[in-house]
């Protein structure tokens, strides 16, 4: 029975990604193209722009923290006008992005080796199966970007898959809304945990924590107190609400996760010191369904109650 609230932890972080259904547990690997809010929640840096030139020359650069230097790889640099800051980047005019040198153009490049340099060839890592993307000139849109760990460059989020949105896209205005206000939400963390509306409340602690589990540095980081206030706050909200939905109607990729104790409790529960599992009971023919859910809501709701002054919610240090 153990194995089913390990399974809902997995649907609750497949949801949190915005996936239709998690009937597939490999949903988690081969994830859809995420949604702009969920793109720069992971970006260090996001901005409005234009690619005003594709630079002729390669560059060298290892392709993930630690690899070796004798498995370098080649990298385009495009160049990007800046228009607007959303995250990050303010006082500066442009940025130089990288992008492997034969990674396909479009929402994603295919994932594949790289060409090595003074070894066998690199295969790059691709994230959640999808590949590295190339940028063209004129492209005009919103970049999420990170920088790279070795070069003097950044990269598209997500190690190069994150494509840019497209400034000619249909939906373009609205995608752009979604990404303000997630920058909203960043430059003021204890507004957004205090909207009237709990499921705002909800992405927006959501969002925070989701952004805290990120390691920034490529290697090993230590993790450190988030600020009290939103500490107080998220562990609020995490007692206002069920563990699960109280929605039951289908949802589409699209769709935000709706709120609940469950969606949170995965990215938290590595700094609830001394919670336990619940036992589940063994059911035998003819018993009664158990409700798995209320046990979990019992037993989350009592721990909550008896710890919330100790508790301690932890992210990476930068």
């Amino acid at each position: 029975m153990r194995c089913r609230f390990h399974l809902g932890l997995t649907l609750a972080a497949a949801g949190l990604f915005g996936l239709a259904s998690p009937a597939d547990a490999r949903a988690l690997m081969i994830a859809p193209v995420q949604q702009p809010g969920q793109l720069a929640s992971q970006a260090d840096v996001v901005i409005v722009g234009k690619v005003v030139e594709i630079e002729k020359d390669t560059v060298e650069a290892t392709p993930f923290k630690g690899a070796p230097k004798e498995q370098k790889q080649a990298y385009k640099i495009a160049i990007v006008k800046l228009e607007d800051s959303i995250i990050g980047g303010k006082g500066l005019t442009q940025f130089r992005v990288g992008f492997p040198d034969g990674a396909a153009a479009g929402p994603a490049g295919e994932p594949g080796p790289g060409p090595g340099v003074g070894g066998p060839a690199v295969k790059l890592r691709p994230i959640r199966g999808r590949g590295p993307v190339a940028l063209t000139a004129g492209h005009e849109g919103v970049f999420f970007l990170s920088q790279h760990h070795d070069g003097d460059f950044y990269i598209l989020a997500m190690n190069g898959t994150a494509p840019p949105l497209n400034a000619k896209d249909e939906n373009y205005k609205k995608q752009l809304e979604e990404v303000k206000k997630i920058a909203k939400t960043l430059d003021d963390p204890v507004a957004a945990l205090k909207a009237k509306d709990v499921n705002d409340r909800f992405q927006a602690a959501q969002l925070l924590l989701q952004r805290y589990q990120i390691n920034r540095t490529g290697g090993v980081a230590s993790r450190e107190a988030i600020p009290a206030d939103e500490n107080k706050l998220i562990l609020a909200l995490l007692t206002e609400l069920p563990w699960q939905p109280k929605e039951t109607k289908p949802r589409t990729g699209s769709d935000p996760v709706p709120p609940s104790r469950s969606a949170l409790w995965y990215m938290v529960q590595q700094d609830m010191t001394g919670y336990k599992q619940p036992a589940f009971p063994v059911q035998k023919p003819g018993d009664p369904p158990v409700d798995f859910n209320k046990i979990m809501d019992d037993a989350t709701t009592n721990y909550l109650k008896d710890n919330i002054d100790k508790i301690k919610l932890k992210r990476f240090a930068k």
